[in-house]
């Protein structure tokens, strides 16, 4: 819900802990765009991991500490700003200006910076050292600790000892970018652009859940288990994969760390989407647990741009168009739909190794068949190329949709009474003011006929509803 308080009302400021229960529709948008977007520019999230917390660190995310505020003094005391109050828009004239002798210490308040003093005791008068609460530990701030290591790990490369006592090294990341302008080249004239190699950073995403944990045989409420799911863009050869597994959960440092290989980077969001969701489902809870602080977090180059809009057009005739698009594309591919799904069934009910691939592989298959058509609802269309989108508007052209606005006898009716409502003060007034409003129209001097100012309400109209 959208709030526009008046300009003399000051928006009261965010105060206290930021708590969810559920990934919001925004955020699982965001995720899905942001595998999708890296999948086509850069092959996609390779590797999909789990962070779990030990019995301490969750009885840390529970556990508040007192802290000392603000910067310490050379005698041990915390010293602190004055809050100096915000110069205010004066509404009378200014008052006078003091200067030389005369200047006064109230006259430009707002603007004077008073240095930092250690706080007095309002019983005792003595210095003291104020306190307040803090979270000893936070997922987000956690999350955000193993990326900036990850992230130099990943940048500057990183070594190990093999079995054999021999230190082997990985080297970082590096890629080719393009220097901003061009250059000429002096034996031949020609224009180039250079190129150099840069430490590339990594690309990431995560989301936080809290599930319960119960106990499979007793059905014992055990607690809550906390834990992180995670994408990066970062592989490594098998010979190095348990050393860089183990580097990585030292990084964490707060328990198990379970990392997989992401087989086709076109469908990194399902692993995310099936974690974060289909687990809390299980439980048969309504939410996934509480976390407090950012539930999900994308690395500055993952983010996909935003949306930009390049067409508009008005909902009139579209609308059952769109409907009878909905079922024609049923007719036609529903059968897909409805054996990709029995064959999603039957994958979790199969516990037999051969069994599951060959599954798999028939799955696999049904999924190519459906990822280049267009998706049709009821109330949108989602076309993968623009071919699709220009036979959509042929077919919707020869059923009589047309792009210009259509009009429809409830969308006249509708201006007319927006119409009528915004000029009830003029229809309502005496017959001298309605008379000079009038002859001034029928004049030409006002545009009766713009949709914008009335609704496309003609001067004829008015006289045959108004008289």
């Amino acid at each position: 819900m959208e709030t526009r308080p008046g300009s003399d009302h000051k928006t009261p400021e965010n105060s206290g802990d930021r708590i969810t229960a559920m990934l919001s529709e925004r955020g699982a948008k965001k995720i899905s765009e942001s595998c999708y977007w890296l999948a086509c520019k850069r092959g996609g999230y390779t590797t999909f991991a789990t962070l779990t917390l030990s019995e301490e660190a969750r009885r840390n995310l529970q556990r508040r500490v007192l802290k000392p505020t603000g910067n310490q003094s050379p005698d041990g005391f915390t010293t602190i700003k004055p809050e100096i109050e915000p110069a205010k828009p004066k509404q009378r004239p200014l008052a006078p200006v003091f200067d030389g002798e005369n200047q006064h210490a109230e006259a430009n308040q707002a603007a004077t910076v008073a240095a930092e003093y250690t706080p007095l005791h309002e019983t005792t008068g003595r210095p003291y050292t104020p306190l307040q609460p803090e979270w000893v530990l936070s997922v987000q701030k956690e999350a955000s600790r193993f990326f900036e290591a990850a992230g130099q790990m990943y940048r500057r490369g990183w070594q190990y000892q093999n079995e054999n006592g021999e230190t082997v090294r990985v080297p970082g990341s590096r890629a080719l970018y393009c220097v901003e302008g061009e250059e000429t080249d002096k034996r031949n004239g020609a224009r180039f652009t250079r190129l150099k190699w840069w430490r590339e950073p990594l690309d990431y995403l995560w989301v936080a859940e809290n599930p319960d944990r119960v106990d499979e045989e007793t059905g014992e409420y055990l607690g809550e288990n906390p834990h992180i799911h995670l994408m990066m863009r970062w592989r490594v050869p098998y010979r190095h994969f348990q050393a860089w597994a183990e580097r990585l959960e030292k990084l964490w440092g707060h328990g198990f760390a379970h990392l997989e290989k992401i087989k086709d980077p076109q469908k990194a969001g399902a692993y995310v989407a099936k974690a974060a969701g289909y687990l809390t489902k299980g439980q048969g809870k309504a939410d996934q647990g509480e976390i407090r602080g950012n539930r999900y977090g994308i690395s500055k180059r993952a983010r996909a741009p935003g949306w930009i809009e390049c067409e508009r057009h008005q909902v009139g005739m579209i609308g059952w168009l769109l409907a009878e698009a909905h079922e024609i594309w049923n007719n036609r591919h529903g059968e897909k739909i409805q054996r990709r799904e029995k064959l999603k069934r039957e994958l979790e009910a199969v516990n037999d190794g051969p069994r599951r691939q060959k599954i798999g592989k028939l799955l696999e298959g049904v999924r190519q068949e459906i990822e280049p058509l267009p998706r049709v609802s009821k109330y949108a269309a989602l076309f993968k190329s623009e071919e699709q989108k220009t036979q959509f508007f042929e077919w919707a052209s020869r059923k009589g949709w047309t792009p210009e606005p259509q009009e429809s006898l409830w969308l006249t009716l509708w201006r007319r009474e927006q119409w009528q409502r915004r000029n009830g003060t003029r229809l309502n007034a005496g017959p001298e003011a309605w008379g000079a409003w009038f002859a001034l129209a029928d004049s030409g001097a006002v545009e009766c006929e713009n949709d914008d100012d009335y609704q496309g309400v003609s001067v004829q109209e008015l006289q045959a509803v108004y008289g």
